[in-house]
Formats: structure tokens, C-alpha cells, sequence
């Protein structure tokens, strides 16, 4: 089972981590990460990655467009403060692994969609720490 660290988001981390399975697939194929016309590409790569796995270790599930289109918008940024973040956590993980407290042990798919930019953004490159 996937960590839910929004309750009011039930569900979506198993979207997210068949958006990841996804994007990843994509990118092992194509050596590059996908644009938004390559949704339906990366969801049909998801969908036989879950349904290649053994019967009960693989997620079943339908795959909402909405989140995978957000997913795969996002894929090939970086966003400098989800990493100062991600970055904290995992400096957390690796106290926790020296043994004074447990660590995690399973994935953990932390969403913030609400705070993207809604229709069109320019991801052009500006010659600046903010680029992504």
C-alpha cells in the first residue's frame, strides 16, 4: 500500500505511481522525457507495465487523464523547491536507516497540483536560477 500523505487526495498516489511507471517506460524507449502529446503513449506503457506484474503485487486501477496529463506535463522540470523538500526528506530516511527510527518502506508520491499555473505556461528557458 502507498503512503496517503493528503486524505482529501484518496487514491491519487496510486495514480501518480502509475504515472511514474509510465514516464519511465517512455523514457527508457524514447531517451527522452514525454510532451503532453505523448499521454496516451506513456498511459498505454503504464497500463502493460501494472498488468505485466503477478496477480496481486500490480496495481488495478483506471487511469484518470486529468492526473496523468499533469504528470506528464511536469516530467522534464525541476522544481527547485519540491527538490529542497524531497531533499529533506530524504535526509531524514537516512537518519532513520542507522537505526534509532524506522524508516519508510514503501513509496511516497507527494502532489501539489493546486499550486501549478492553470492553461499555458511559457517553459522557455530565461538564463536564470528559476529556469526549470
Amino acid at each position: 500500500m502507498l503512503a496517503i500523505p493528503d486524505l482529501a487526495k484518496f487514491g491519487r498516489s496510486d495514480q501518480l505511481h502509475a504515472a511514474l511507471y509510465g514516464i519511465r517506460e517512455f523514457v527508457l524507449v524514447n531517451k527522452k522525457y514525454p510532451a503532453e502529446g505523448d499521454i496516451q503513449a506513456c498511459k498505454d506503457l503504464a497500463t502493460a507495465m501494472m498488468k505485466k506484474g503477478k496477480e496481486g503485487e500490480c496495481l488495478q486501477l483506471d487511469i484518470e487523464d486529468d492526473c496523468f496529463k499533469k504528470a506528464i506535463s511536469y516530467s522534464s522540470s525541476s522544481i527547485s523547491p519540491m527538490a529542497a523538500f524531497f531533499g529533506g526528506i530524504m535526509a531524514q530516511e537516512i537518519v532513520k536507516y542507522t537505526g534509532k527510527y524506522t524508516p519508510m518502506k514503501q513509496w511516497l508520491h507527494f502532489d501539489i497540483y493546486e499550486t501549478l499555473p492553470r492553461g499555458e505556461v511559457n517553459k522557455a528557458p530565461l538564463g536564470c536560477r528559476y529556469d526549470d
